[in-house]
């Protein structure tokens, strides 16, 4: 390598070098959960560190077991029900339901659809803030720092510093990027839950996929983002509501890539 060529690469590198450090001090500022120990409930197998609940989580785990498990979560007449790994790992929950009194139960399976209740607690919570159950990551939207997709979001929001234009941004790449997946809406089983860096190396799935993309991409990028399941029209569909200016806005990924013109969203749930 000649002198005159040596001062052509080593800027190159300095630049290469710049954008890593940018890269991850971006990626940094994203909030992922924590299992800290400060405040551990406990009931009959089951254990709930509430240690962040003013954040708007709780990280759950029961005890290994050969059984299905079923948590609930419950607030007044408000009552989200998910499917609980039986492998003894804690596994993120959204407060979803805002600041009040809990109750959280686990429930083992007897046989084919039918449950007993196996423990109970109760969780008095204050949210720091209302958006935050919307920045974390958790069991139904789940990423790491170490997901490509993060790291995708990184890239394409760099140099962006308004929620708007990352919302831009975010979806115009999801909904040019992802094609839907026909065959996985057809054999779609229950409790399916995407896997958001298998979404992005595939480069397709269905209306689920693309919300969580979506939502991954934006909370990690600091956009308050809601994720959102009921009905589009009469079919059964997955979008986001994301905070821009203090408004919360409808965005549709799926809609968006695949042309749907959708005039009535009734939401179900919101994780």
């Amino acid at each position: 390598m000649t002198r005159r060529s040596v001062f052509r690469v080593v800027p190159c590198l300095i630049t290469l070098s710049l954008a890593l450090t940018l890269c991850l001090a971006l990626a940094a500022a994203a909030l992922y959960p924590q299992a800290n120990g400060s405040v551990v409930l406990t009931d009959n197998g089951t254990t709930m560190d509430a240690s962040h609940a003013d954040q708007g989580y709780v990280m759950i785990k029961h005890k290994s077991s050969s059984k299905a498990l079923k948590l609930r979560i419950m607030m007044g007449d408000s009552t989200y029900t998910y499917d609980l790994a039986s492998d003894g790992q804690f596994e993120t929950f959204p407060l979803t339901f805002g600041s009040g009194d809990y109750i959280i139960s686990v429930f083992q399976q007897v046989s084919g659809k039918r449950y007993t209740n196996d423990s109970s607690l109760k969780l008095s919570v204050q949210l720091a803030d209302e958006t935050l159950p919307y920045l974390y990551p958790n069991q139904y939207a789940w990423y790491t720092s170490d997901s490509k997709a993060v790291q995708k979001g990184v890239e394409i929001c760099q140099g962006l510093t308004s929620a708007a234009q990352k919302v831009e941004a975010v979806r115009k790449f999801v909904s040019s990027t992802i094609t839907y997946d026909y065959m996985l809406a057809a054999t779609v089983k229950s409790g399916y839950l995407p896997s958001v860096d298998q979404v992005l190396s595939s480069g397709k799935g269905i209306c689920f996929d693309y919300a969580v993309l979506t939502t991954c991409m934006l909370r990690s990028q600091g956009v308050p983002t809601k994720l959102a399941i009921g009905w589009a029209d009469t079919i059964y569909h997955a979008w986001n509501y994301v905070l821009v200016d203090g408004n919360w806005l409808l965005i549709d990924t799926t809609a968006d890539a695949n042309h749907m013109n959708v005039t009535k969203y009734t939401e179900e749930r919101i994780y």
